[in-house]
């Protein structure tokens, strides 16, 4: 069987654009999971009210790596009548990071009528610093505030 030099040519160039597309493809795929998993938090969907909605108890999943510190603010808003919304704020100071995901807990008192069991909306911010620099972190998700 003879191969003509026609279809060397074109096999290679076939085959440097299939490498030219997947090599940068894998490396931006590996780049951004080392970047996102660096610093990361985010909000657990469910609160737990106390004190009769005095507060609720935000648990929040920190990610950072070991040797590193954070602390971490929670503002909660929830509508509890149709014409009334409540808020309140918490913070958590200066922690140790593990290197692994840690689930703090977050008091958020009310400085406005008492949050109700239902739906409502936090928003968390950290500051992280150590070995990664100093890394500022938001986020915000709707929750539910359970009895506890």
């Amino acid at each position: 069987m003879k191969v003509k030099k026609s279809h060397l040519g074109a096999g290679a160039l076939a085959l440097g654009a299939v490498l030219a597309f997947a090599v940068p493809a894998g490396a931006a795929v590996n780049l951004q999971s080392e970047s996102s998993g660096t610093a990361a938090i985010k909000i657990v969907k469910q609160a737990k009210l106390k004190a009769n909605g005095a507060a609720t108890i935000v648990t929040v999943s920190v990610t950072c790596p070991t040797g590193s510190r954070f602390s971490l603010s929670v503002d909660v808003t929830q509508t509890v009548t149709p014409t009334t919304t409540t808020h309140g704020g918490g913070y958590l100071g200066e922690q140790w990071c593990t290197g692994a995901t840690q689930k703090v807990k977050v008091p958020v008192t009310s400085t406005g009528a008492p949050f109700e069991a239902g739906v409502a909306y936090a928003v968390g911010h950290a500051n992280i610093y150590g070995s990664i620099g100093y890394v500022n972190l938001d986020t915000g998700r709707e929750i539910v505030n359970v009895e506890s």
